[in-house]
């Protein structure tokens, strides 16, 4: 259990102390207001805002704010190059590797498909032809299968079984396309107030209760996800649109006898319908605003999609049975879902070899040679938006006190970005990716994932990132050649701040790396500990379970831990807005 404590830097007795304990502080709220970031945007057209030593808000959070508002796609996918540089530049996100969709499907599975959101989807399934059942096992239990709450992966699979939006995802002859799912279609115009989108919904929409579902169901939903009292992660998805963070509210509105939806963006965004597909934007039924548990009960969680809960015994399984009451019920091929919960991915495999799961969403990294070997038909790696990093915490002052005493809040903030962006630079990620990986990762050299396009639509985000001169992009190199130099380039960093014997830190406070339950994540763990421990810095490794260590990375109370994200939609500004401060993705605590 890590105690927090908080000092005033320059309080040296406790740093002593801390030296003592071989222990690191976290230094709640020191770094909120720290005047440390700097962004220069007059090299767009119609900016003029150049701020040297800014707070995160007044840096990140407005450029965030400026993308969100600027229609010239030229002008925000720069705005949006901006964002990155300036996160990036803190150090405290490692991007380890861009991501691949590990899992197993059985031979006798048809009709099943992924999204490269990693969602997966069984409406239209078979096994061995038949429509009865299907077993799966996609995590451990689900932090939450509430709409609005829900930030995880998992969580969103189940979610999109059960609930339906206004769009949704649907495979078409071998791709991925958004077709009108509750709503008919839409249209839209341009006023003075900004674009207006207008949905009409189905004729006799119901939930699984039977009862009937309108106009309202969305647009009062949306007002909880989006209103700061619900704390959904997600909230800032709905900055988008009108009225957001007023005390009017968003600027949504419903006519249930016409069966229409209006809602207003000061500007329009080219992944609205995408948005409206996601589960956010989902309806959740009227018990939600009176129990707070109801997304916990199998009698309370009434929804409106393809499925409905039927029985959850937590923490050991959960089943889905085909919803009658949702408007496209006669084309839901698979009847019943089985989803076993578990996050050991040795035992989800022996059951996958025993015949009792269908499929699995994980599997022992040890094991991936073997498999690719054994199953070439079974074991599948498929594309996927996102990214593998590792999180510092932002308040985590891991400085010597014979650095850090009697130095300034912005002197230790400083000396905190470049310590963290030394460490990046000792961690060989093509090792991760070929030797743990084992499934065709490609190393990261910055956040936003591979596969996003930029302004053109034609060249990758990615590859426009720190972009110099002579070609090169990413904010530090991944080629192999390069890893000596990195590591020179960190020690002469850490030279700076600690007291190094060749290459040996003699003064590192010892860390604690968190991660999760799965064999991937211990692994890499357990690499970055022998890579780190060669050099005199020292970590210990800490386990946690899935649904407790979502909660110990929100509240801030950890040093260093592994994450990952995937887009939520195919675009850059999914990777960027989770890092403002008032962002309940924003785990780094910037600007808390």
């Amino acid at each position: 259990m890590k105690k927090v404590i908080t000092i005033a830097l320059a309080g040296l007795l406790a740093a002593v102390m801390l030296m003592l304990a071989g222990c690191v502080v976290t230094t709640e709220n020191n770094f909120a207001t720290a005047k440390v970031y700097s962004m220069d945007l007059t090299d767009i057209a119609g900016y003029t805002d150049k701020v040297v030593n800014g707070t995160w808000a007044e840096t990140y959070d407005k450029l965030i704010d400026y993308v969100k508002k600027e229609a010239d796609p030229a002008k925000r996918f720069a705005l949006m190059h901006k964002a990155e540089d300036l996160l990036m530049s803190t150090g405290a996100i490692v991007p380890i590797y861009y991501y691949t969709d590990i899992y197993m499907k059985k031979e006798s599975v048809s009709g099943f498909y992924s999204s490269p959101l990693g969602y997966k989807f069984f409406q239209k399934a078979t096994v061995n032809g038949q429509t009865d059942n299907i077993n799966v096992c996609l995590a451990s239990e689900p932090d939450t299968i509430d709409p609005a709450l829900n930030s995880a992966v998992d969580g969103a699979t189940i979610i999109s079984h059960c609930f339906s939006g206004l769009y949704r995802w649907a495979l078409k002859d071998g791709a991925l396309i958004l077709e009108p799912d509750c709503a008919e279609g839409y249209t839209k115009s341009t006023g003075d107030d900004g674009v207006t989108y207008v949905f009409t919904l189905r004729e006799g929409l119901k939930w699984s209760d039977g009862t009937e579902l309108k106009a309202s169901d969305f647009t009062k939903a949306w007002q909880r996800a989006a209103a700061d009292e619900t704390g959904a992660d997600y909230g800032y998805m709905f900055e988008v649109v009108a009225g957001y963070g007023t005390e009017e509210g968003l600027k949504v509105s419903a006519d249930d006898a016409a069966r229409t939806i209006s809602v207003t963006l000061p500007v329009d965004v080219a992944y609205f319908i995408e948005l409206c597909a996601f589960p956010t934007y989902f309806p959740v039924p009227a018990i939600a605003y009176t129990d707070s548990d109801w997304a916990t009960k199998v009698e309370t969680y009434v929804s409106n999609g393809a499925y409905k809960l039927t029985s959850w015994t937590h923490k050991s399984v959960m089943t889905f049975e085909k919803n009658d009451q949702y408007w496209d019920a006669e084309n839901i091929t698979m009847k019943k879902i089985t989803n076993y919960l578990s996050d050991d991915d040795v035992a989800m495999l022996v059951a996958y070899k025993a015949g009792t799961y269908d499929f699995i969403d994980s599997v022992p990294n040890e094991e991936i040679d073997n498999l690719k070997k054994d199953y070439p038909n079974e074991f599948v790696v498929a594309g996927q938006l996102g990214t593998y990093y590792v999180i510092f915490n932002n308040n985590a002052d891991i400085l010597p006190a014979s650095y850090t005493a009697g130095k300034s809040t912005e002197e230790v903030a400083n000396a905190l970005k470049e310590v963290r962006q030394a460490l990046s630079l000792l961690i060989d990620r093509n090792y991760i990716c070929e030797e743990i990986g084992k499934a065709g990762q490609v190393p990261a050299a910055s956040f936003v994932a591979m596969g996003l396009t930029d302004a053109d639509g034609a060249t990758e985000f990615y590859k426009n990132a720190n972009k110099k001169s002579d070609g090169s992009y990413g904010y530090y190199s991944v080629a192999k050649e390069d890893l000596a130099k990195n590591r020179t380039q960190a020690v002469e960093i850490l030279k700076k701040y600690y007291t190094v014997d060749g290459e040996t830190v003699t003064n590192f406070p010892s860390m604690t790396y968190l991660y999760n339950t799965s064999s991937g994540h211990q692994l890499i763990g357990e690499y970055i500990q022998g890579v780190f421990a060669s050099y005199g810095i020292d970590i210990k490794l800490e386990n946690q379970e899935w649904n407790t260590f979502l909660e110990t990375r929100k509240k801030g109370d950890y040093t260093i831990a592994r994450n990952g994200w995937l887009g939520d939609y195919n675009d850059p500004i999914s990777f960027l807005d989770m890092w403002t401060t008032k962002s309940g993705n924003n785990d780094a605590q910037f600007g808390k």
